[in-house]
């Protein structure tokens, strides 16, 4: 039991020390399950980090996500995050471009820049999508507005992320631990030729972690899902 009450302090520690709101640990994996509107289980993520790069206050590092979906054919898939510090922000972005890129059957090991460009150019990608985490941000803080569009299964999809604000801290427990995080709402729009569909998406990241519990509602507060941290797996 004390080992147990020490290793779960030193967990805490650590968490509290980063400044940075993602993980810098080689290979540590982070365990997500999502669910839908019902409490239904719908796939299970594991996140792998790589590239992981401190240098002063400084630090970078690419996230690994393979999501397998519970009930569906070709039920598995890939993507990147790539995740930086600078001392005062931390920032991500989703690497829209892997995911076909794997697809494609194509060798992952040789995904690199020229290869993310030639497929920005042939999804016809524009835009941003990165997300900035800003140092004591404060509680009804605003964050700007951002959209971006690319070709996904032969079909334009435009997605604009509005009415995005910090919500203050708030603690979080799941059965990863518990955890001090920074409470992200904002609104995301997603629009395929004719039709739109909104959302209002919720978000809590840890710093040293990375996204610790994120949930979605319809315009009139009807949840859509939700989606947890469940376990760290830490690598010596």
């Amino acid at each position: 039991m004390r080992k147990l009450m020490f290793t779960v302090l030193g967990l805490l520690m650590v968490h509290s020390m980063q400044a940075q709101y993602f993980c810098t640990k080689q290979g540590t994996e982070l365990h997500y399950v999502s669910y839908d509107e019902a409490g239904q289980s719908i796939s299970n993520g594991t996140v792998t980090v790589t590239k992981a790069e401190e240098n002063g206050n400084a630090a970078k590092a690419t996230y690994y996500m393979k999501l397998v979906a519970n009930k569906a054919k070709n039920n598995t898939s890939y993507t990147l995050y790539d995740w930086s510090y600078d001392g005062q922000n931390t920032v991500c972005k989703q690497d829209l471009m892997y995911g076909p890129y794997v697809e494609a059957d194509l060798d992952p090991e040789k995904y690199d820049e020229k290869a993310h460009a030639l497929f920005e150019e042939k999804l016809k990608f524009k835009g941003d999508n990165s997300f900035v985490i800003k140092d004591g941000a404060e509680g009804g803080e605003s964050i700007p507005e951002r959209s971006y569009s690319l070709i996904s299964n032969m079909l334009k999809n435009e997605v604009t992320i509005s009415g995005a604000a910090y919500m203050g801290k708030d603690s979080i427990g799941t059965t990863a631990g518990r955890f001090e995080c920074i409470k992200i709402s904002y609104l995301k729009r997603t629009k395929i030729l004719v039709k739109s569909e909104t959302e209002r998406i919720t978000e809590w990241y840890a710093k040293g972690v990375g996204l610790v519990k994120s949930e979605s509602h319809d315009m009139k507060g009807k949840p859509n899902g939700k989606t947890l941290l469940v376990k760290i797996v830490r690598k010596d």
